[in-house]
């Protein structure tokens, strides 16, 4: 049975000064973005959750206690969770300590940052966000346990009404914020994918690869960064979400952010894009690029087809929600 004055403790290894109230701002991204909501989600289960980033004021946003890392802690926690550096935990009395791990940190990175002394003195268990990552990080750098816990979304691009009758534009989207294979993607659209009288458009992010007109003649455009809401409503319209993946690949957010919004994933499943894509589940993982040009094609073109696969993924939408995640935490290291 859970005590209801359980206390966590998360300290963030940015320099960023978020709290909750920032989540949809453009200085929030994946690690902190997942941070806030499963900080959130422990407090609705009667948590006391404190947050340490660079936030210059104490404040309390939805239930959660945001103060600055620099200032001393003298309260005892259930649990303390670090962001990827077991340095964060001087001077912090908990009676758990885990590392979330947003990196593979192969063990000469693990040297480098210094992170083996601080491993040995405080035993942390380690949390890695996917199983690629979990079976890349060796027995040296989580010498005291290791555990796969995914992440979840935030709530609105699974409970985002989404009217299953409209069929979108043949418009494909990658704005995966790192290059990250991006010219690989569009030789594959300039040379192997077929646009049909060319009706199909592909938007990428601006300012990762030179812009050329010949992109451009191929029906690429850059897109314009914007809130959540308007990437929701961006995704609302889009037909097809195309990434490679990349052996970097950790979590991938946006990956996850179109599964929830219904719209197919074609890619090669590299890095930790193979957990969150099924195949003929939640998208297609091709061998190759023709592979890849076909399921461009009949996702784009042939709405049965596209349809099929719609109706598959609504009915997974939502299921390993933020509730759900915090629970597999609550159980492994709060009971």
């Amino acid at each position: 049975m859970l005590r209801k004055d359980k206390s966590v403790l998360f300290i963030d290894n940015s320099d960023s000064d978020f709290t909750g109230s920032d989540l949809n701002s453009t200085k929030v991204r994946g690690t902190e973005s997942s941070l806030i909501l499963l900080a959130e989600s422990f407090v609705k289960k009667n948590i006391n959750v404190k947050v340490l980033t660079e936030v210059k004021q104490d404040i309390v946003f939805n239930g959660v206690f945001y103060g600055n890392k620099h200032s001393s802690q003298d309260k005892h926690y259930d649990l303390c969770v670090a962001i990827s550096n077991a340095n964060l935990f001087r001077n912090i009395s908990s009676k758990k300590k885990v590392v979330w791990s947003n990196s593979l940190q192969p063990f000469e990175k693990f040297l480098r940052k210094k992170q083996l002394l601080p491993f040995l003195k405080y035993k942390p268990e380690v949390v890695t966000m996917c199983n690629y990552q979990y079976h890349n990080r060796s027995f040296l750098t989580s010498m005291f346990g290791k555990h796969m816990i995914t992440l979840s979304v935030d709530p609105r691009f699974y409970t985002e009404p989404i009217d299953l009758k409209i069929i979108p534009e043949p418009y494909a989207l990658n704005n995966v914020r790192s290059l990250r294979n991006l010219d690989w993607l569009i030789d594959i659209w300039m040379n192997k994918f077929q646009n049909k009288e060319k009706k199909a458009k592909l938007f990428i992010n601006p300012n990762l690869i030179s812009y050329t007109k010949e992109m451009r003649n191929s029906n690429i455009f850059e897109r314009k960064f914007g809130s959540r809401e308007e990437l929701i409503n961006e995704l609302r319209n889009t037909r097809v979400f195309a990434y490679t993946g990349h052996k970097s690949d950790i979590w991938v957010l946006t990956v996850e952010e179109a599964v929830q919004m219904c719209v197919p994933v074609v890619t090669y499943g590299i890095g930790s894009v193979a957990d969150r894509v099924i195949h003929n589940e939640t998208g297609f993982i091709a061998k190759n690029d023709r592979e890849f040009a076909y399921y461009l094609e009949k996702l784009l073109f042939n709405n049965d087809f596209y349809n099929s696969i719609r109706q598959k993924m609504f009915k997974r939408r939502g299921f390993k929600n933020w509730d759900y995640i915090a629970d597999i935490w609550i159980k492994k290291f709060l009971y």
